[in-house]
């Protein structure tokens, strides 16, 4: 990828080819290093994957430091104005009304939540 007019408010992204691609072939692009949390790929490129292994990883680690440093085990869930529970009746309240953006955020929610109680068991 390179960035076209970088200078300019306007600046786009460009695939660059590393050899020649024919007419009809599949071109893909890696979003991300593999190692980024579903946060990080929301900001970065502005999508959230079905399930990314990071996020247990990552929330397990700060749990894990939580502890160490004598705050809150529940950190971070404790920072949550919702519980698990709540964000499973608005998402199904979302879905009934066609709220496509609610659903989105509180899909996202609910698989960071879900990713941290799954992390819990696992070292």
């Amino acid at each position: 990828m390179t960035i076209i007019d970088p200078h300019k408010d306007n600046a786009w992204f460009g695939l660059e080819v590393t050899r020649p691609i024919k007419k009809g072939q599949e071109i893909r692009i890696a979003y991300g290093s593999g190692v980024s949390s579903s946060s990080e790929l929301l900001l970065n490129y502005g999508f959230v994957p079905e399930k990314n292994r990071m996020d247990s990883f990552m929330l397990n680690h700060l749990r894990k430091k939580a502890e160490r440093d004598s705050e809150e085990q529940d950190f971070p869930l404790t920072s949550w104005t919702t519980t698990l529970e709540e964000d499973q009746k608005l998402l199904e309240m979302a879905e009934d009304e066609n709220e496509d953006n609610l659903q989105k955020i509180v899909s996202f929610r609910i698989r960071l939540k879900e990713s941290y109680t799954s992390g819990e068991d696992n070292p």
